[in-house]
């Protein structure tokens, strides 16, 4: 899709590093992958819309602006 033209991502890692990188370091416990590390990062910079994951056990635990519980979307 992204090769066709019909999804342009706007997500740019580059461009958060030093906060991924933070991220990384505090949850390093849990050893998110990169994926994890930019669905918190985006969680932070659109606080209002909720992350849609099956990896349930980790988002639990990870918090957006150090504290805060991120809304999660989890299929059965």
């Amino acid at each position: 899709m992204v090769r066709d033209g019909l999804v342009t991502p706007a997500f740019d890692c580059s461009a958060h590093l030093e906060r991924l990188a933070a991220l990384a370091k505090q949850f390093a416990g849990r050893a998110p992958d990169l994926a994890d590390l930019c669905l918190i990062r985006m969680s932070e910079l659109h606080p209002r819309h909720s992350v849609v994951t099956v990896d349930e056990a980790d988002f639990r635990v990870y918090r957006r602006n150090r504290r805060e519980v991120i809304p999660l979307v989890c299929p059965p």
